[in-house]
């Protein structure tokens, strides 16, 4: 049985700080969150280890093609197992499909023949990564696309520590977000010091 669910994701909380970690950054405003301090994010080991178990069995059945864009799967992640994962484009022509994961983040395209059925019961845990774009932030002038040195940047900022996150609205279906960083005694809004380092512009919210 192929399972399409949309309202799976664990949602950030509206109007208050929330203490999150970075999981994955896609780009110098765009990234994935998680809320590591939900009584949820406690059960993802265990998901995983018993998916590791089911999946690493011979007999698993493969998603009916053509694949269905939004059904959630689990698909193998080299070193990592087996993690869940979301369709979110399918390519008839190369057998290729564009997947999301939604527990750890990212995406990545795959052969659409390693991806497998999930079982009911593992769909019962919320999605752990919350995709989210800095708020007030926009490219360099001229430039239409954040850079690289901004990704970067902001993989180093964002890398193995504690974050507070508030969301501030949303653009294009995805939570724009302030996220403060503890630096000594100080504690520094992220979104600002990235324009501070001209590696962005900032424009202030109307």
């Amino acid at each position: 049985m192929c399972i399409v669910l949309y309202f799976l994701q664990l949602l950030l909380p509206q109007d208050v700080f929330v203490e999150v970690i970075v999981s994955r950054v896609e780009a110098g405003h765009h990234l994935f969150i998680l809320q590591h301090k939900h009584p949820s994010y406690q059960a993802l080991p265990t998901l995983t280890q018993h998916m590791q178990l089911c999946y690493s069995q011979p007999g698993c059945p493969s998603l009916p093609t053509p694949l269905e864009v939004g059904v959630v799967c689990a698909a193998p992640v080299a070193g990592c197992g087996w993690q869940r994962a979301q369709v979110i484009q399918y390519h008839t022509e190369f057998g290729t499909a564009q997947i999301r994961y939604v527990d750890n983040g990212g995406y990545d395209t795959v052969n659409s023949a390693t991806l497998r059925q999930i079982r009911s019961d593992f769909v019962t845990l919320p999605f752990q990564a919350a995709e989210v774009l800095l708020d007030n932030i926009t490219p360099l002038p001229g430039e239409v696309e954040f850079s690289l040195e901004a990704r970067v940047a902001l993989e180093e900022l964002t890398a193995n520590v504690a974050l507070i996150l508030k969301v501030t609205g949303s653009q294009d279906g995805l939570p724009l977000v302030h996220i403060w960083k503890q630096t000594g005694d100080e504690v520094v809004l992220l979104n600002s010091l990235l324009a501070e380092r001209e590696l962005c512009s900032w424009f202030d919210t109307p």
